[in-house]
């Protein structure tokens, strides 16, 4: 398919019909770091949203990581009305059913493994389903996207690849280093994601990937989650909402809409100047790829609650409806029915 770019328009009216469609549909944000995701959570709700993809470790080691996950079980359980952890699709679709939100276990970085890749049944058992290999810097299993050497896959990572192959759990090559995404897809026989990030091609970052690599993700089945970070999108701050689509249009016209889907990672838009200086110092961040806070996310998307202006948007665009269900999550539930219904055995 192919739409065209259009200039940014007036703020978003959403009608009767986009409405309709978009309560209907299966909307899934494939990245929400867990503590924003917890203070805006209501955000999300009204959002419509059906599926949270939370990350609630990213560069914690073991033992952190098993007490930030035994927070979220709490969290969760404290919510039943609301929440409900989902480890299947089904479970995700039967949470559309029941007017709640379902909640996926990801992890942003593999530390928490610590060098032990039997670690990865460990956190599959605790119900994580979605783990990203690399956040910017070099992990055990490889580099990150901001380490100069691009060293790729480590011997300990290909066992991981492996791993997570066997127990079904997704790969994520989001924040992770170009040699080290393309090895992993090679390795892996299971649809592998980018969860939350843009082309290169439209905007230049080094969070942002290739289009090879967006081919060879989609020839894999898997998909890129489209990131709403300001730094990500466009030199212009905000950015539209309209640039958004622009994303979601590139990768779709690149590979076919089968493979593109939304990985908002909304995230605190004023961290504190110290925090944001320590991460650069770090290492964690580079000062190009992150600019200095405040942060200003596409206007009508500024948070989750925003998502209705995006099937709007979308429509408005020329996408179809069977299109436009598939942005919105459709195409995560895809990948998730394959990847987790083809686990293999774990005894």
């Amino acid at each position: 398919m192919s739409v065209s770019t259009q200039k940014p328009g007036p703020t978003t009216t959403v009608t009767r019909p986009a409405r309709a469609l978009h309560d209907s549909a299966i909307v899934v944000d494939g990245t929400c770091p867990g503590y924003h995701w917890r203070e805006r959570l209501q955000t999300w709700i009204d959002g419509g949203a059906t599926c949270c993809v939370v990350s609630f470790v990213a560069f914690e080691d073991c033992r952190r990581a098993v007490s930030l996950l035994a927070e979220a079980f709490r969290y969760l359980r404290e919510r039943p009305d609301r929440l409900v952890l989902a480890t299947s699709a089904e479970q995700i679709r039967q949470a559309k059913r029941d007017g709640r939100l379902a909640v996926v276990l990801h992890f942003q970085g593999t530390h928490a493994l610590e060098y032990e890749a039997d670690l990865v049944e460990l956190f599959w058992r605790l119900g994580v389903r979605v783990v990203q290999l690399a956040y910017n810097q070099r992990s055990p299993v490889g580099d990150g996207c901001e380490e100069p050497s691009d060293a790729g896959l480590s011997s300990l990572g290909r066992t991981v690849v492996a791993e997570l192959n066997r127990l079904g759990i997704v790969i994520d090559v989001s924040h992770t280093g170009a040699r080290t995404s393309h090895e992993a897809v090679a390795l892996s026989t299971a649809p592998v994601v980018a969860s939350h990030s843009n082309p290169a091609g439209l905007h230049p970052s080094s969070r942002n990937i290739s289009d090879a690599l967006i081919r060879d993700l989609a020839a894999t089945g898997g998909l890129i989650g489209i990131n709403g970070f300001p730094g990500f999108l466009s030199a212009h701050s905000p950015p539209t909402l309209d640039r958004f689509v622009d994303a979601i249009t590139y990768v779709a016209d690149l590979v076919g809409v089968a493979h593109v889907g939304i990985g908002l990672d909304y995230t605190i838009r004023n961290p504190p100047m110290e925090l944001y200086e320590q991460y650069v110092r770090d290492g964690i961040w580079s000062a190009a790829t992150y600019p200095p806070p405040p942060w200003h996310f596409p206007a009508g998307l500024d948070d989750a609650s925003g998502l209705p202006n995006l099937t709007q948007r979308l429509l408005d665009r020329g996408y179809t409806e069977d299109e436009t269900r598939a942005v919105l999550g459709g195409n995560w539930l895809r990948v998730f029915d394959q990847v987790w219904h083809d686990a293999g055995s774990t005894t």
